[in-house]
């Protein structure tokens, strides 16, 4: 999931009242057409979010939205990497005589 993506996509519903309103009515249209092409767990979540926030008023949203995002500047620490086959042995069979 592409963090900085949607955080941008939050960020600017926060501050263009207009743009959230064309995104809860037509959420697909305005983001294709606004250059927002998002996976499809991203867009899970953002209709989640639409959904839940269904009974809120557009300046409701916005304003969780923007309290959402201050303090939120980078990205969540990275995950640890599971065991991998890639340096568990040698490069390169050992030359005969060495």
């Amino acid at each position: 999931m592409r963090e900085n993506v949607l955080r941008e996509l939050a960020r600017r519903a926060a501050s263009d009242l207009e743009f959230l309103r064309r995104v809860r009515k037509d959420l697909h249209g305005t983001l294709a057409r606004n250059g927002y092409y998002l996976t499809e767990g991203e867009l899970r979540l953002v209709e989640d979010l639409r959904r839940r926030s269904a009974g809120m008023s557009d300046e409701d949203l916005a304003r969780t939205l923007a309290a959402n995002l201050q303090g939120r500047s980078g990205s969540p620490p990275a995950r640890p990497v599971g065991p991998s086959w890639r340096g568990t042995g040698p490069a390169r069979p050992a030359r005969p005589g060495t």
